[in-house]
């Protein structure tokens, strides 16, 4: 019975990344590495044929869905909700930064993130709303063929949480590395990954060990 591929990808690595400096809604381009990366995932594509590519609006995630959309002559479906959370205050610093000035905050966001609201950016819980509510959008759009979304670390763990039916406080324990893909297989209401946080494209790459930033 024919249903819907879901293929998730993560942008490609920035400077930012590499620096281990909180992203979120500052519109970071990709670095030399991140191109290479993006140019990896089209490469090990080039052969489905897609429905759609949806991207978050951040140039980070639009030119590496760019990169994959090329060799298909297609377009890329920019939606809003897909972007990334918004740190607020924590943007633009360092985790060492983050951690001296937001120590307790800090401790949260890495034991307990679920009631963690950034100062002056959003919470934790309305990220989960909008980023599954667009993506329970989307898979009601598309029954059949294959699908991708490219967008950050944070909204990929929150789908990847909800698409694999855990609760929001188990968000922490997804990883999803830069360029990395994840797949589901969808069918109706159900959701069965069949690989996560794949990074076998990237091997000619002769990148070290990523750290989950």
């Amino acid at each position: 019975m024919a249903g819907l591929e879901l293929i998730l990808v993560r942008h490609g690595e920035t400077d930012w990344n590499s620096s281990g400096i909180f992203r979120g809604h500052e519109d970071i381009r990709l670095n030399a590495t991140g191109i290479a990366q993006a140019d990896a995932v089209a490469e090990a594509l080039k052969g489905k044929v897609f429905e759609a590519i949806y991207s978050s609006p951040l140039k980070r995630a639009l030119v590496t869905a760019r990169r994959m959309a090329s060799p298909h002559e297609m377009g890329v479906r920019e939606r809003a909700r897909f972007i990334d959370i918004n740190f607020g205050t924590w943007q633009g610093r360092t985790e060492a930064q983050v951690r001296q000035i937001y120590p307790k905050l800090y401790d949260r966001w890495l034991t307990n993130p679920v009631g963690v609201r950034f100062p002056r950016g959003e919470s934790v819980k309305k990220a989960w709303k909008r980023v599954n509510t667009e993506l329970r959008e989307l898979l009601t759009n598309h029954g059949i063929g294959t699908v991708v979304i490219v967008t950050h670390r944070i909204p990929l763990k929150l789908m990847t949480t909800y698409l694999l039916d855990k609760p929001l406080d188990e968000f922490n324990s997804v990883r999803h590395d830069p360029c990395a893909m994840s797949v589901f297989d969808i069918q109706g209401t159900s959701y069965k990954p069949r690989i996560l946080n794949d990074t076998r494209h990237l091997a000619g790459l002769s990148i070290g060990p990523q750290k989950d930033f």
